[in-house]
């Protein structure tokens, strides 16, 4: 059985037709639905450009293949492509596919309506939180309030219907947005082992903490995250940054990603005088690249107005770095209240960051533990949940299709 699954991620394809990925969902990524589907359709953006950069790696390859979408930015260039978007997701509604939409997206409720119209089955897989995501300074369109209402409606409705529902928490978004039926956890993240740092590195990042404390070398703050959208809230980072260097507090940040919004946020420090301390990496592909720029900070925080479950954050834990997060989404499932701050609070994060870094005994305490919680996020564990998802959704759509009828619904 094929399988069609909507991705919000945006691709490249270079001039011999392959598919490429800066990002989360390459050729391995989408693999994994492979252990249960002959074949997988990947409805998404993608881009025509032959220039493939280091970064990018092969997303399509065999028994997986794109149906393109325009590479629309924004609301605004969604509705304008509206009408080519409609016809190309309209060509795989059918019977004889299973669908799986990542939520929330307006490419998924795209297909959805389509899906509900013809009474088709599908699962989803709920990855992050539209009402967080469209909050206040997120997004800059006049939009952004009527978009937030509607597509929170939209993943209530979608949730409540869904055949099947596999969120990325343990708790977090279900209980805003709670299954009509079958429903799983497992994170979109599969750690492998070997990413748990051992009690030696943990040990010496101790101590070279200790060594900054006596002598006054700059603590290294990191932050991974896109910068087309300021969802992960970089520009409150800044600031807060900005605050501790203010209070004397002697501070480098370091910011992994790339997008739109980077110039601005390069001009934000800038304006607050602190551009020398605050260093641009650009982009990094996943793996052995982000662990090693994660071994060199002392604290990571992720200030976001919205989140799933965050990636980045977990591999900053199993590297055995100390954390600070929003309250938001799933990060309330891996950090203690003490280190976890209300989104768009500058002074507050400031504070938080301060009082951490300069306390040797819990960024020991965090460091261990922040190990142990990675832990939970190993391949192994989690891929018998995401397996039995998968299978749940080809058995119900395999059942349906075998006395399918079409049915119009308006």
């Amino acid at each position: 059985m094929r399988i069609v699954v909507t991705f919000e991620e945006r691709f490249i394809r270079s001039s011999d037709g392959n598919v490429f990925t800066s990002g989360m969902a390459d050729y391995q990524f989408l693999c994994r639905y492979l252990t249960v589907f002959d074949q997988v359709v990947v409805l998404a953006r993608v881009k025509d450009n032959e220039q493939i950069t280091e970064n990018c790696r092969q997303a399509s390859g065999p028994e997986v293949r794109f149906v393109a979408l325009p590479c629309y930015i924004g609301p605004s260039d969604f509705f304008k492509n509206y009408r080519t978007i409609h016809s190309r997701t309209m060509q795989l509604v059918s019977s004889k596919n299973a669908f799986i939409l990542r939520v929330a997206s307006p490419i998924a409720t795209t297909l959805w309506q389509k899906l509900k119209r013809y009474n088709l089955p599908y699962g989803l897989e709920v990855v992050a939180d539209p009402w967080d995501a469209l909050s206040p300074g997120s997004v800059k369109t006049i939009l952004r309030p009527i978009l937030r209402q509607i597509m929170r409606r939209h993943l209530i409705r979608q949730c409540s219907h869904a055949q099947a529902v596999a969120y990325v928490t343990k708790y977090s978004l279900q209980k805003r947005y709670p299954p009509g039926n079958w429903s799983t956890h497992y994170s979109s993240i599969a750690l492998p082992k070997d990413v748990l740092v051992d009690q030696t590195a943990l040990k010496k990042r101790i101590e070279r903490l200790q060594a900054k404390i006596i002598s006054g070398e700059p603590y290294h703050i990191g932050f991974i995250g896109n910068l087309s959208v300021l969802y992960k809230a970089p520009d409150i980072l800044i600031s807060a940054v900005s605050d501790c260097i203010q209070s004397n507090l002697n501070l480098k940040l370091f910011i992994v990603g790339e997008g739109s919004q980077k110039a601005q946020l390069i001009e934000q420090a800038n304006r607050l005088g602190i551009s020398n301390k605050v260093h641009f990496i650009g982009a990094l592909p996943p793996g052995p690249p982000i662990y090693s720029q994660l071994d060199d900070i002392d604290l990571y925080v992720l200030p976001s107005r919205q989140e799933g479950l965050p990636r980045s954050m977990i591999e900053a834990m199993a590297r055995g770095v100390p954390c600070i997060g929003a309250s938001v989404g799933g990060i309330a499932e891996l950090l203690e209240p003490e280190e976890i701050v209300a989104p768009n609070q500058v002074k507050t994060l400031a504070e938080k960051i301060k009082s951490l870094l300069t306390d040797k005994r819990r960024m020991q305490q965090l460091a261990q533990r922040n190990v142990e919680i990675a832990r939970e996020y190993i391949s192994e564990v989690l891929e018998k949940r995401r397996i039995e998802f998968y299978s749940k959704v080809k058995e119900i759509t395999e059942r349906i299709s075998k006395c399918y009828k079409p049915k119009f619904r308006s």
